[in-house]
């Protein structure tokens, strides 16, 4: 059996004032510090390991289980990454800055989210006041998948092949969140969080289990 693998670690952090478009979710246009967090694409770890399974071409002329596997190619890649940042809100005016659709939720010593001088308990009778919860600390949950790729090679001629290919991509059809929902009840009603981040309803999601297939000749 010849096998060939390879895998790959990455632990990162993106400079949190990383190109995004943060500007238009600033919640004081005059206070840009303020703004000085996780940037949206702050993946902290990512592994993923691929290889390639064949037959030696010994096996060729062998009978019975080794001759049968003759010509198989099993290519497996796993990939496992933790979540991505976005930004939670809270729209209002709680800093008096004239817009509504950029503002962030305040939280209390409980971890709660609450909509600053709004909500009962929130930092209420204080005007102007900017809300306390940094940028981008939502976060989607972590992403595994598991996809793999059989071929069979057939000659028809000497100078002529024809490969049998089927790919499958998340063959464990695991849920993976691609967005969650930025609004601040939301988060709240979802109640889970990690460390100081908070997880939130999923709005959108990477693919399902899929499967193709395919001929290809060559000659």
């Amino acid at each position: 059996m010849i096998w060939h693998y390879g895998g790959g670690v990455v632990q990162t952090q993106p400079p949190k004032d990383s190109k995004e478009r943060w500007v238009k979710w600033l919640k004081n246009n005059r206070n840009f510090a303020a703004e000085r967090s996780d940037s949206l694409f702050d993946q902290r770890h990512r592994f993923v390991f691929s290889g390639v399974i064949g037959a030696p071409s010994s096996w060729k002329n062998s009978g019975g289980f080794y001759g049968f596997l003759d010509g198989f190619t099993l290519a497996p890649i796993v990939e496992w990454s933790s979540g991505r940042p976005f930004n939670i809100l809270a729209p209002g005016d709680a800093n008096g800055d004239f817009q509504s659709s950029n503002e962030r939720p305040s939280y209390l010593s409980d971890g709660t989210l609450c909509q600053t001088a709004v909500d009962p308990g929130c930092f209420q009778g204080i005007f102007p006041l900017d809300p306390n919860l940094p940028r981008n600390y939502g976060i989607t949950h972590s992403y595994f998948s598991v996809d793999a790729r059989l071929s069979y090679r057939t000659h028809l001629t000497e100078n002529v092949k024809l490969d049998f290919i089927a790919e499958g991509f998340n063959l464990f059809n695991r849920f993976n969140e691609a967005a969650g929902n930025p609004f601040y009840d939301v988060v709240n009603s979802f109640g889970e969080r990690k460390g100081n981040r908070y997880y939130s309803q999923p709005t959108s999601a990477f693919d399902p289990r899929q499967f193709q297939f395919g001929l290809r000749l060559s000659f």
